[in-house]
């Protein structure tokens, strides 16, 4: 997708088209706070803080890879929150406490993706499948070998049909 009038937009100091942005971002700027953090109102403050430094440094933002700086943000904004708040996200104490509720809009997504314990597999797995980012887009993001996401997704796959087994 091109960001280019939006970009441009926000550089002149025009901000009538955010909304319209937004739209189209969103989802995977949440996503990628989720897939760190697993807390939805975590996730929800995250994307507002992501989207200020976005505007904040609109300057230095091209236009080509908008998306994949917007996940970038929210991933290194998450991590920080986990670090300020000094708690380990990915304890057993921690997916035990978290109860996930079903809506319409995730498919059971959450729920899922909670039986990984690995939080780059969560992430991989996010980008591919929720959001439709391209292995080599992934790896640029986690700032990892391509072969390393392609390792990391096909063993989060193989870990998932595992445990969905012991279910059927």
């Amino acid at each position: 997708m091109d960001f280019t009038k939006y970009i441009l937009s926000f550089k002149n100091g025009d901000y009538t088209c955010f909304d319209e942005f937004y739209k189209l971002t969103s989802k995977q700027v949440y996503f990628t706070a989720l897939s760190v953090l697993r807390d939805r109102a975590g996730a929800e403050d995250i994307m507002q803080d992501t989207y200020v430094s976005f505007l904040s440094s609109i300057n230095n933002v091209k236009s080509e890879n908008v998306l994949a700086y917007l996940c970038v943000i929210a991933k290194n904004k998450s991590i920080n929150r986990i670090r300020k708040d000094d708690r380990t996200v990915f304890s057993e104490d921690a997916l035990l406490a978290q109860k996930i509720e079903p809506n319409e809009g995730n498919g059971g997504f959450e729920e899922i993706i909670s039986l990984l314990d690995d939080s780059e597999e969560r992430e991989i797995i996010t980008y591919h499948i929720v959001l439709g980012f391209k292995f080599r887009e992934i790896a640029g993001i986690l700032d990892k070998p391509l072969g390393t996401v392609l390792w990391k997704y096909n063993r989060a796959l193989a870990k998932l049909r595992k445990k969905a087994d012991k279910f059927i």
